[in-house]
C-alpha cells in the first residue's frame, strides 16, 4: 500500500482543522443548554438520526451500501463494540455536564489519551515511548491543577462534581473503545461507512430510552440549535478528515489537542452574556494553568505515535 502523502496546502489543511477545534470546543457548550430542556438519550438519539439521514445520500453517491456484507464473523463482533462504544460516550458525555461545567468535561475528556495509548499497547502490541509517558504525566497533573480549588472536596467524596467526573471518564473510555475498534473496521470499510451504520444501529441501541414527548415541546430556537448541533458535529468530522489530506497526522493532533482551552475560553465569553443559560465559571490562574499543561500533554502523548503513521 502506497504511504500517504499530503497536499502540500498546509493553509487549507490549518484552516480546516481549526474549524473542527472551534466547533469541538464549542459544542459541550451548546450541549450544556440542550440539557435544560432534553435529557441525554433523547438528544443523543435525535443527533444520530440527523447525522445518520446526512450520510445516507453519501454513502448511496459513493456506491458503497453493499460493501456492508463484509460485516460478517469477526468483524460483526468488532462492529457491535463499536456501535456500544460511540453510543456510549455520545450519552454519557453531555450526562456529565449534568454535574460539572463544559471547561472539567473537556479538560477531564483529555484522560482518553490514556485509554487509547493502553489500547494500543494491549491490541495492537504498540510501544508507549518516553515522551508519551512524559505527556501523560503532564496530562494527569493538569487535570490535578485545574480542580485545585475542589480537590478537598473531591478527596473527601462530598462534592457534587464527582458523578460528572465518573460519566465523563467513562465516556473517554467509551469512545477509545470506538477509536480502536475503528481502526480494525478500516480494514474492510471506510470511514463514510462506518459512520453511517453507527449512527443508524447507535439511533435503534438508544431508541428505548427516547423521551419522545419531550421533543414535542421543544420550541423553534430549541429545535435549531438541536438540529445545528448534529449538523455540525458532522460537519467538523468531515473537515478534519479533509484537513488530513493537507496536513501531516501529527500536525492535526497537535491542533486538536487545544481544544479544551477553545472551551475555557468561550466560557468565560458566553457565561456572562447568557445568564439565564450558563453559570460562570470561576476559575484561578493554577486551573487555567493546569488546562494549558492538558493540552501540552496531549500534545506529548500524540507526537510520537502521529509522527510515526505520517
Amino acid at each position: 500500500m502506497n504511504r500517504h502523502v499530503t497536499s502540500g496546502r498546509w493553509g487549507l489543511g490549518l484552516v480546516l482543522s481549526l474549524f473542527t477545534i472551534f466547533v469541538w470546543g464549542g459544542l459541550p457548550i451548546i450541549l450544556k443548554i440542550m440539557l435544560i430542556s432534553l435529557d441525554a438519550f433523547t438528544m443523543t438519539w435525535y443527533r444520530f438520526v440527523v447525522a445518520a439521514v446526512l450520510m445516507a445520500p453519501i454513502v448511496y453517491r459513493q456506491g458503497h451500501f453493499g460493501l456492508v456484507r463484509r460485516l460478517k464473523g469477526g468483524y460483526a463482533l468488532v462492529f457491535l463494540a463499536s456501535v456500544i462504544g460511540f453510543s456510549c460516550a455520545y450519552v454519557f458525555y453531555p450526562q456529565s455536564l449534568q454535574y460539572i461545567s463544559p471547561s472539567a468535561a473537556q479538560v477531564v475528556n483529555q484522560i482518553s489519551l490514556l485509554f487509547l495509548l493502553l489500547g494500543a499497547m494491549l491490541f495492537f502490541h504498540e510501544r508507549m515511548a518516553l515522551i508519551q509517558v512524559l505527556g501523560l504525566l503532564l496530562l494527569t497533573g493538569g487535570i490535578v491543577l485545574f480542580f485545585n480549588e475542589q480537590l478537598s472536596e473531591l478527596w473527601s467524596g462530598d462534592s457534587a462534581m464527582i458523578p460528572g467526573i465518573l460519566w465523563v471518564t467513562a465516556a473517554a473510555l467509551a469512545l477509545s473503545t470506538y477509536t480502536l475498534t475503528q481502526k480494525q473496521l478500516l480494514q474492510i470499510l471506510p470511514t463514510s461507512v462506518i459512520l453511517f451504520l453507527i449512527y443508524l444501529f447507535g439511533s435503534i441501541l438508544i431508541l428505548p430510552f427516547v423521551r419522545f414527548e419531550s421533543l414535542l415541546v421543544q420550541d423553534t430556537q430549541q429545535m435549531i440549535l438541536l438540529n445545528a448541533s448534529a449538523v455540525i458535529s458532522l460537519v467538523a468530522f468531515v473537515t478534519l478528515v479533509e484537513s488530513l489530506k493537507h496536513l501531516e497526522v501529527f500536525r492535526v493532533s497537535m491542533v486538536l489537542a487545544a481544544v479544551p482551552l477553545v472551551t475555557v475560553v468561550d466560557m468565560m465569553i458566553l457565561a456572562p452574556l447568557l445568564p439565564g443559560l450558563l453559570q460562570p465559571e470561576h476559575l484561578n490562574l493554577l486551573s487555567i494553568s493546569g488546562a494549558v499543561l492538558v493540552v501540552i500533554g496531549s500534545i506529548l502523548g500524540n507526537l510520537r505515535r502521529s509522527v510515526k503513521s505520517v
